[in-house]
Order: C-alpha cells, then structure tokens, then sequence
C-alpha cells in the first residue's frame, strides 16, 4: 500500500470566467469557463497516510507551514471524506501544501490547491483513475481546480459533472501572462460566498450567465484560430462583464482597489504605444495581463515601473497537474 505522494499544479487564470454554481452539492458551474495554466503560480502538496485508529485520530493540514484555520479545516475533511466515501482512498492522512503565489487573495490558489491534492491523492486510490476523472473530483473542492489538472489551455463546459480538457498542451501555447501583484489582504467574501450573493442579488446575474455562454463559444473559436487579438479582446471584455455582475451584487463585491484601476490606465497607454496586450482579473485586485511570448519581458519591465505594485512576474504556461514523488 501507498504510504505518501506529492504533487503539484499551477493555478490557471480565467479566460473565460467561471461565477456562479449551478449546484452547490456537485460544485458544478454555472457558466462555461477556459484559462491559462501558469507555471510560476505552483501549488506543491505532499499527502501521507496516518497509522493508527481512525476512530480516535483526525486529519491534519498545514498551508505554507501554518495550521490552517477550523473553517479551512472542515472544507479539507470534507473534500477528503468525499474520496473515502466513494472507497478511493481509506484511513487519515496529513495534507501539507505550499503555493508558491498568495494565498486566498484572488490568483486562485485555492484550483492549484485542489488540483495537487487531488493528484496526490488518485497516487493512493484504490483504482487507477483518469485525467477527466480526477478533473472532476478536483473540481468538487474547487470549481477551477479543474483546469488545472489538463494545464495549458483548458476548458470545462457547464454541464451537471464537467471535468476539464486540454486545447492547446502548454509547450505549444504561444502566449503567455505577467501577473501584476497588488498589495492584499485575504479575501473578505469568498468565491463560493461571493457567487450565491451574486445569484441573489445582482440584477445583472442572469445577463452575465447568457454572456459567458456567448463568450465561451467565442473564445473556442479563437483559440482554434489562434487569433491572439480576439482572444485578448474576448478575456478583457469578460472579465470586465464578470465584476460588473460582482459590483451590483448587494452588497457590493468590490475585488479591486486604486492599483488595479491604475494598472488598467496604464495598459491603454501601452496599448497606444504598440504594445499588444489585454487584461484579465479574477476575485481580487490583482492584474493578469496576456500577452505574446515575444512581448512578455518589455511588458514585464513596464508593469514593475507602476508605482505600488508588489511583485510582477512573467509566467508562461503552465503544465498539467503531476505526481512528483510516491512512496
């Protein structure tokens, strides 16, 4: 038997974004999504197998090397007893992961997260299970977690049990991201929080539902062309439609802060001076700007001129989730 495994994934940024749940039991999305795998947002999880009375013993999970909070805590046992319920995996185990990014601070740490762990843990299952499988039972902790398994460019309809699949394996992608990290704290309303309000209460839910849909299409087509331009111009308006659902919601999800605005300003600028690129932002202030690979380090450059920014990074895209140690 399998005593541990670790593994790792990068979290992936939206193209098209995902926002709302069509069912909360499944964790199946209410809108079709597609994103970018990157490979210098990495989360790396090691699980191990506990000896001992299951009866009298409990999982344990470090994030980072910190305790995790009681509530992060009951989302972990119950993403594990998940497995256990369907017989993959039997007995406790301890769950230590490290992200290479911010945590729960709107890069999506939490479908790099679920994505390794659900890696790790096919690694000890009880059957072999496949890529589209372990897709979407990564899912179930994490809507985006999905994505992550297939890295590159990935999508996952919004049927009733999506796992994602893979258009384009990273190493043929010919774009890439710098993401621009903002000064941040945790998130006060988190994704799943903030996307029941959304349901509630935007006046613009339903509208932003039929968007996505057309949006999705739409990407799927470009992808396939390659056609850079519509793909940025697709991402940018999409995520501009997704936090416009997110700022009539009552209250208000407001994700972004001064900087994002600032860094959105400054992109028209560029964009004037002949650099093409587009930005895309998920549930926080931070920036994700696309670009072409051949664009990527003068873009780096200019996002680390912008007065505030934290850190910038160049990533390119990133691989599929794998198992990198087993013993």
């Amino acid at each position: 038997m399998m005593h541990s495994a670790t593994a790792k994934a990068c979290a992936n940024i939206a193209l098209i974004k995902y926002w709302g749940k069509q069912d909360a039991e499944s964790n199946s999305p209410a809108t079709p999504s597609l994103s970018l795998s990157l490979d210098g947002l990495t989360t790396t999880t090691t699980v191990k197998r506990i000896d001992g009375d299951t009866r009298k013993i409990l999982d344990t999970f470090l994030i980072n090397d910190e305790t995790v909070s009681d509530s992060v805590a009951k989302r972990l046992t119950a993403y594990l007893d998940l497995w256990r319920d369907r017989g993959l995996i039997e007995g406790r185990f301890s769950v230590e992961s490290h992200n290479s990014f911010p945590t729960g601070a709107g890069l999506a740490s939490s479908a790099s997260g679920f994505a390794a762990l659900a890696m790790a843990l096919s690694a000890l299952a009880t059957k072999q299970l496949n890529r589209r499988q372990i897709s979407r039972l990564a899912r179930r902790g994490s809507g985006s977690a999905a994505r992550s398994i297939p890295g590159g460019i990935a999508a996952m309809p919004a049927t009733s049990d999506p796992g994602a699949t893979c258009l384009i394996p990273a190493e043929e992608v010919p774009w890439g991201m710098v993401v621009a990290e903002v000064k941040s704290t945790p998130k006060s309303v988190g994704s799943t929080e903030g996307m029941n309000l959304s349901r509630d209460t935007s006046p613009y839910y339903s509208q932003w539902l039929a968007t996505a849909k057309r949006d999705y299409q739409a990407m799927k087509i470009a992808i396939q062309e390659r056609d850079f331009t519509a793909i940025g111009t697709l991402a940018e308006a999409n995520s501009h439609a997704m936090h416009a659902c997110m700022v009539a919601t009552r209250p208000a999800l407001i994700y972004w802060n001064d900087l994002t605005l600032r860094l959105l300003h400054e992109m028209t600028k560029w964009r004037s001076g002949g650099l093409e690129t587009y930005a895309t932002i998920d549930a926080g202030p931070h920036v994700c700007f696309f670009s072409k690979r051949a664009d990527l380090d003068q873009l780096l450059d200019l996002v680390k001129r912008v007065e505030g920014v934290k850190v910038a990074t160049l990533n390119l895209p990133g691989p599929a989730a794998l198992i990198t140690e087993r013993s």
